[in-house]
C-alpha cells in the first residue's frame, strides 16, 4: 500500500454495485449514487497509486455533481430563461414578424409564447440528455475502475500477465465504433504508474491515463452533449413558434395571398433556427457552462486559470518526458505547454472540449481538495439507502 494512501471511509465499490447503480431508473437518485461512487473510487485508487496525483475519477466526481444540478432541474430553467430573454437577434426577428402578423391578429404575442414554451419544455430535454450522458459514462467506467481495484489490490510488482487478463475484457477498436482502444492504453498507463521509478514518472503516467479516459468518454458523450446544447431550442423554435405563425396566417390572411405571406416570412426567418443553435452553444459555453470544484468554479468558456502560485501546471507536469503523454497532448491540446487559449468556444465541439479538458486535468492533477467528499456524511447515508437527502446538494 502506498504510504500516501487515504483511509477508506466507506466499503470499497465493486463491479456488481456499479452495475446496479447504473441500472437505477430514477435519474436524480442515480446521479447522486454515481457521484458518491466516483468519490469512493477516487479514494480507493490511492491505495494503488498514492494520493499525490488524482485519477480521472476525481474529475468525474465533480463533473457528475455539477451534472446533478441540471438533472434535478436546478440550473436548466435558469440557462434557458437567460438565453431566450437576452438573445437580441431573436427579439429582432420575432418583432419584425409580429408586426406582419398583427395585420391579421392583433397582439399575437409570439415572443412571449416562444419564451414560455421554451422554458416549459427545453429544460426537461436538457436534463434528460445530461442524465443519459451521466449514466452512459458511469455504466462503462464505474465497473471498470472497480474491477481494476479488485484485480490489482495485491499486485506487488509490474505484472504483464495480470494486466493482459484485465485488458482482455475490453473491446479493441476506436471509441466511435464502440471500441475501447483508448481505455486499453489508459489502464496500461495506470498499471505502469503503480510501479513508476520516481514521482515525475508516476505523475506523467497518471496524466496520460486520465487524458486517455477523458478522450474516450468525451467521444462517447458527443451525441448527448450536442443534443443537450443545441436541439431543444432549435426544435422548439421550429415546431412551436413556426407552427403558431402558420396557423395565424392560414386562419386570418386572405386565401389568395396566404401562401405568399408564408413564403415571405419564411424567407425573412431563413437561418434563424440554425443561428439559435449556434448562438446557444457559444453563449452557454462562454457564460453558463461551468464545473464546480471544491475550491473554485471554472467557466468552460474561459481559459483554465493558473494555480495559486501563478504557474499553469504543477512542477512534476511542467516539462514532460513520457513519449506516450506528449503524443496524446499533441492530439488533444492546441497549446500543449500553456493554458493560454484553453477556453472552449463551443462545448458541443469535441476538439474544443478536449483542448480545455487537457489543461484542466494537467493543471489540477495535484489539487488535494479534489479528494473532498461531494456530500456530507449524513447525506451519504441517505444516498446509500436510496433516499433523496435534504438540500443543498
Amino acid at each position: 500500500m502506498p504510504l500516501s494512501a487515504l483511509p477508506l471511509k466507506w466499503p470499497l465499490p465493486t463491479e456488481e454495485t456499479a452495475h446496479a447503480i447504473a441500472a437505477l431508473p430514477d435519474a436524480a437518485q442515480r446521479n447522486l449514487q454515481i457521484t458518491e461512487t466516483y468519490h469512493e473510487l477516487t479514494v480507493a485508487l490511492t491505495h494503488l497509486l498514492g494520493s499525490e496525483n488524482v485519477t480521472w475519477c476525481a474529475f468525474g466526481t465533480w463533473a457528475s455533481k455539477t451534472a446533478g444540478q441540471f438533472i434535478r432541474g436546478d440550473e436548466a430553467d435558469r440557462m434557458v430563461r437567460l438565453y431566450v430573454q437576452q438573445a437580441d437577434f431573436i427579439e429582432r426577428k420575432l418583432s419584425s414578424l409580429q408586426r406582419v402578423l398583427a395585420w391579421f391578429e392583433p397582439s399575437p404575442a409570439l415572443k412571449e409564447t416562444f419564451v414560455a414554451q421554451a422554458i416549459d419544455s427545453v429544460p426537461a430535454e436538457i436534463s434528460r440528455q445530461i442524465g443519459a450522458g451521466n449514466v452512459k459514462v458511469f455504466a462503462e467506467l464505474g465497473p471498470l475502475f472497480a474491477r481494476f481495484l479488485a484485480d490489482f489490490a495485491d499486485c506487488p510488482a509490474y505484472d504483464q500477465a495480470r494486466l493482459d487478463a484485465f485488458l482482455a475484457r475490453l473491446r479493441p477498436g476506436p471509441a466511435e465504433n464502440e471500441g475501447q482502444d483508448l481505455l486499453i492504453q489508459a489502464f496500461t498507463q495506470y498499471h505502469q504508474a503503480m510501479f513508476a521509478p520516481h514521482v515525475q514518472a508516476k505523475a506523467e503516467h497518471i496524466l496520460c491515463a486520465n487524458l486517455l479516459v477523458g478522450f474516450h468518454e468525451q467521444q462517447r458523450l458527443q451525441p448527448q452533449i450536442v443534443a443537450g446544447m443545441e436541439a431543444p431550442l432549435e426544435n422548439e423554435f421550429e415546431s412551436n413558434f413556426v407552427r403558431r405563425a402558420n396557423e395565424i396566417i392560414r386562419q386570418k390572411a386572405p386565401r389568395g395571398i396566404s401562401r405568399l405571406i408564408q413564403l415571405l416570412w419564411r424567407w425573412r426567418l431563413k437561418g434563424v433556427s440554425r443561428q439559435i443553435a449556434d448562438d446557444w452553444r457559444e453563449i452557454s459555453t462562454r457564460w453558463i457552462m461551468t464545473i464546480a470544484l471544491p475550491t473554485e468554479t471554472l467557466r468552460l468558456g474561459m481559459d483554465v486559470p493558473p494555480l495559486p502560485n501563478g504557474r499553469p501546471f504543477p512542477s512534476d507536469l511542467t516539462t514532460l518526458q513520457l513519449a506516450a503523454l506528449t503524443a496524446v497532448l499533441t492530439t488533444v491540446d492546441r497549446t500543449p505547454d500553456s493554458a493560454h487559449s484553453s477556453a472552449a468556444r463551443d462545448w458541443g465541439n469535441l476538439a474544443d472540449r478536449m483542448n480545455y479538458i487537457a489543461d484542466l486535468f494537467r493543471s489540477r492533477q495535484q489539487e488535494a481538495s479534489l479528494y473532498q467528499q461531494p456530500f456530507s456524511d449524513a447525506q451519504v447515508e441517505e444516498i446509500r439507502h436510496g433516499r433523496m437527502p435534504p438540500a443543498p446538494l
